[in-house]
């Protein structure tokens, strides 16, 4: 750990409300906690943050500036699903074509300590249907697992190494082949304490196969109040909005958080807007959470079940139920296919 680094990790707010925080002290920490409302990837993509700024002079053109360069932190207790969700951004920000030197800054000040699950932390954690739990397969720097009164500890990186190399005599070698056994039998037991909120597989079959009826949409999207809240929430999403900020002659170009679930977020500067209804953006957001191209191009679901969209969603159209519709309607629009009759004269095939 550096000097410059700082702590983050769950901790108790003001109102006993548990946030990802900076602290100064140990007591500060909270060990037993279920997940955050707001998850720490905020803190690899900030709900505000400057892309660049600039200066503005009489008759000359503007100046642009770099913005300062991020903190380093340490994000310690991140459960797996956000995990999952910080090597989704990675793949989506820096794994295309272009990357996004914005963000890649920001992620490089970051150390992850992932902190294991042995079970659900409430009853909204799906995790285990969306292959991102209980425990973290990769993408950390270091994972503590809860065995017992211990702590087992697996390093990820060479900054995690850093990080256990002046622990001394705080940390042993896990050698011993009962405490091995023990974390796994722990982990494998944990997966029957999960609520079987869905077979994501099933879902992505159908909707990447567009076998689900246009009718579904159209009953989802007129559930659908818009809030944005399952966006707002969601450790995966990555939609944003950029705009101008400038006062004093000073100015900053901005980028926040945004939803596809906002009618303006898709009109397009002609006044055309190629999802202007309810129905066509519950579709947008559905497939690229579930679709197989998704799978395919960030190596996982848009989803890691952490179920935060489950405890915000005013309407109870979260992912595991719009997955659950999916699953059962195209499954039905099949079936009905299938056993559509022949009409006479009708060539075969």
């Amino acid at each position: 750990m550096n000097a410059t680094d700082h702590f983050i990790a769950p901790t108790l707010a003001l109102h006993g409300d548990l946030v990802f925080a900076r602290v100064a002290s140990a007591d500060a920490v909270e060990l037993d906690y279920e997940n955050s409302l707001i998850s720490p990837t905020c803190y690899l993509l900030p709900q505000r943050e400057a892309v660049f700024t600039y200066a503005m002079a009489d008759g000359a053109p503007p100046e642009v500036r770099a913005v300062v360069p991020p903190e380093s932190d340490i994000l310690f207790g991140v459960r797996p699903c956000d995990v999952a969700a910080i090597e989704y951004l990675d793949r989506f920000f820096m794994g295309g074509e272009f990357k996004d030197d914005v963000y890649a800054r920001r992620r490089a000040t970051k150390t992850i300590v992932a902190m294991g699950c042995t079970g659900p932390q409430n009853e909204t954690c799906w995790c285990t249907c969306s292959h991102a739990g209980p425990v973290a397969r990769n993408g950390f720097d270091l994972q503590l697992t809860p065995v017992g009164d211990d702590y087992l500890v697996e390093v990820g990186s060479e900054r995690g190494m850093a990080l256990v190399e002046p622990a001394g005599d705080l940390l042993t070698e896990a050698g011993a082949p009962e405490l091995l056994a023990e974390r796994d039998r722990l982990v494998e037991a944990s997966w029957h304490k999960f609520g079987c909120q869905g077979n994501i597989a099933q879902a992505m079959r159908w909707i990447s196969g567009d076998d689900t009826p246009e009718e579904l949409w159209q009953e989802l999207g007129a559930k659908c109040f818009g809030c944005g809240s399952c966006s707002l929430v969601c450790p995966v999403c990555s939609c944003f909005d950029t705009y101008e900020y400038a006062e004093d002659g000073m100015g900053a170009r901005i980028r926040c958080w945004d939803s596809c679930h906002f009618p303006g977020y898709s009109l397009e500067a002609s006044g055309f807007n190629p999802r202007e209804t309810a129905s066509e953006r519950m579709f947008h957001y559905a497939h690229h959470k579930l679709c197989y191209d998704t799978f395919s191009k960030y190596g996982r679901p848009g989803c890691v079940g952490c179920g935060r969209c489950v405890q915000v969603c005013s309407a109870q159209i979260d992912l595991p139920s719009i997955a659950q519709v999916i699953r059962e309607r195209g499954r039905q629009c099949r079936d009905c296919t299938a056993h559509a009759p022949v009409h006479e004269g009708a060539g075969e095939t």
